[in-house]
């Protein structure tokens, strides 16, 4: 095993270093305390033997995850408590018989070794926690997301989710609003793990709200909606960006209402065989005070379809550009009318450990014939 010496006397550094060689350790001179940073920082040796206090103090508070000895002939009451003080590993009243002197590495040696041992079992103990906590929190996500599939009418609507974490920063939801109206939309959260799946709570919220507090005018103006949400993120300081594209169904008229807030890619539309993407982009949610939305119309006709993929689709597919990708993505939606095919063609597993370098959603939502 290394150990530094730094002492400043070259006979006693020689000394004490010869001491150490002799007892089987591989001494590392330095003689001040620039030499000792030095050496620490490429070397990092195991033991710091230090025979001056303030090198002793100031090496053990640049370098914790190393234990400080000091070694003196001068140890009086007050250097013992300065040396105890800055947390020196221990003291060693020198000269020192050899035999002596192994013991008291072997002392200062086992000690850490077992205080590394009580900090792996604490981090393992809490990671296991972290992680039967964040499986409880997925079970909360999960049991939030809509029935899947679900028809409502004459539409059927389909959701895949799969998360880079345990939790997720993706979400989505549908359902009516009333006799004539549902909504769906696809939130992307920034950011990972519990505190970007911790707004996808709120937003399941904003849901049940919305249903009873929407107003007649948001119907036919989704926008209004992506205001009333962005207020609402604004006003929870919660450092958190959402987006989120949302769309209203009149069942009446067969015609969608869709606002976008942020979301990429755009919402794809397979319609009379042909595919494309909405051009329609907006700001995301919870970023700034005043926004406001372009909102597009679509008639779906029998066996037309929708489909909205969250970012993170992009990332599996193995071109080099967006534009590359983009074409990909619209070929796929295009040539699978199933969620199974779209899966399959994106190579993601559908269980429930399945993970990817992003989290990745899906929504479709077709006519039926």
């Amino acid at each position: 095993m290394s150990l530094l010496v730094v002492e400043s006397d070259p006979g006693e550094a020689a000394s004490l270093t010869n001491q150490l060689g002799r007892l089987g350790y591989a001494p590392l001179p330095a003689s001040n305390l620039k030499a000792a940073v030095r050496v620490c920082d490429h070397a990092h040796p195991e033991l710091i033997v230090c025979c001056r206090l303030r090198w002793a103090e100031s090496l053990a508070g640049q370098f914790r995850y190393i234990p400080v000895v000091l070694a003196s002939s001068e140890l009086s009451a007050e250097v013992l408590f300065k040396a105890l003080r800055a947390g020196l590993a221990d003291v060693w009243r020198m000269p020192a018989k050899p035999t002596h002197l192994k013991k008291r590495v072997a002392v200062v040696l086992d000690r850490v070794k077992a205080v590394a041992g009580q900090l792996e079992d604490r981090l393992d103990q809490f990671v296991q926690d972290l992680k039967r906590d964040q499986r409880a929190g997925r079970r909360v996500q999960l049991g939030m997301l809509p029935p899947n599939p679900m028809a409502i009418d004459r539409y059927r609507l389909h959701h895949r989710i799969v998360p880079s974490l345990l939790l997720s920063g993706d979400f989505v939801d549908y359902f009516r609003i009333s006799d004539r109206y549902f909504a769906f939309y696809v939130a992307d959260v920034s950011g990972h793990g519990a505190s970007s799946a911790f707004i996808t709570v709120l937003l399941k919220n904003f849901s049940r709200r919305l249903r009873r507090e929407y107003r007649p005018a948001m119907m036919k103006n989704p926008g209004l909606i992506l205001q009333w949400l962005n207020q609402e993120l604004l006003d929870q300081h919660m450092d958190k960006h959402v987006a989120l594209l949302i769309a209203v169904c009149d069942l009446a008229e067969d015609s969608f209402h869709i606002a976008n807030a942020g979301h990429y890619p755009q919402l794809a539309q397979i319609m009379n065989g042909d595919a494309r993407f909405l051009d329609l982009t907006g700001k995301p949610i919870g970023l700034f005070d005043a926004v406001s939305y372009e909102v597009a119309t679509l008639h779906l006709s029998p066996g037309d379809r929708l489909v909205i993929c969250t970012d993170g689709a992009l990332d599996l597919l193995p071109a080099k550009t967006l534009a590359e990708k983009e074409r990909i993505l619209l070929r796929a939606v295009k040539e699978n009318d199933s969620m199974d095919g779209l899966w399959r063609f994106l190579e993601l597993d559908d269980g429930e450990d399945a993970h990817g370098p992003d989290d990745i959603t899906c929504l479709m939502v077709r006519r039926e014939p």
